[in-house]
């Protein structure tokens, strides 16, 4: 009874280490199982932040991309709008040189014309002067330079006007002083007398018979002309001083005709 209570005794200790064996296995299986899943969840979770993190970034420059797209979108546009308008400004200022350039042409040509109408007019005036040179003055009028001059009978006075209008029916003019030749000339043969030369109605230019307008300072006596009476529109020649003075025209004086 004995040796058969020791045989199932060592049994029980044998199964009771097999049990604890198995125990011992089945919890180190685990212990190492355990942190196996451990690794692969923390790196799932690394890799689901890597993709979160590479979303983000993919996103931002998305935007940054967008944005600089729309600036150089803009830019693009400024661009060929400035470009647009400096070619406009561009056409525009050929067109205007171009029509710069028609008017030059236009003026040279006119230029041109009058410059050849003015050598021809001179070459008249030329042979008029050379057939005058030749020419006699009638009785009673006086040679100078080429020109014939009358004065009036002695005595004998009339207004601007009525001066004027004798010189006409002697074919001629009062006399037009352009030179200084002529106006010694006109001293030694004439007392004071009425000359071609009469104020605008404008009141500031002076003209003479033939239409011309005085240019330069011509002889005027000192501080004249001066309208002093307000009305003085006609001009006398002063023998005395050798000089132009404006006075009425209703005045009356000798006169000077010069064909």
């Amino acid at each position: 009874m004995s040796v058969a209570f020791k045989s199932n005794s060592r049994e029980e200790d044998s199964a009771d280490w097999n049990l604890i064996d198995s125990s011992y296995k089945s919890r180190n299986q685990m212990r190492f199982q355990i942190p196996d899943r451990v690794c692969w969840i923390g790196a799932a979770a690394m890799c689901l932040g890597l993709l979160l993190l590479t979303l983000t970034l993919v996103a931002h420059n998305t935007s940054s991309v967008n944005q600089w797209d729309t600036k150089y979108t803009s830019l693009i546009y400024e661009i060929t709008k400035g470009r647009d308008s400096l070619r406009d400004e561009r056409d525009e200022l050929q067109s205007h040189i171009s029509n710069l350039t028609q008017e030059m042409e236009t003026l040279q040509d006119q230029y041109t014309s009058v410059a050849a109408s003015q050598d021809k007019l001179q070459e008249q005036i030329n042979k008029l002067r050379l057939n005058r040179t030749d020419k006699p003055c009638r009785r009673g009028w006086k040679k100078f330079n080429a020109k014939c001059y009358f004065v009036s009978p002695s005595g004998i006075t009339k207004t601007w006007e009525g001066s004027r209008k004798d010189c006409k029916e002697r074919g001629a003019d009062l006399v037009i002083i352009d030179t200084r030749e002529e106006l010694d000339f006109v001293k030694k043969n004439y007392d004071t007398t009425w000359i071609g030369l009469r104020r605008e109605a404008n009141g500031n230019t002076w003209k003479w018979v033939d239409g011309t307008v005085l240019v330069g300072d011509g002889f005027w006596r000192e501080e004249e002309p001066n309208n002093a009476d307000g009305d003085e529109d006609c001009v006398e020649f002063l023998q005395s001083v050798s000089a132009w003075n404006d006075m009425p025209c209703s005045s009356r004086f000798s006169w000077v005709c010069e064909d």
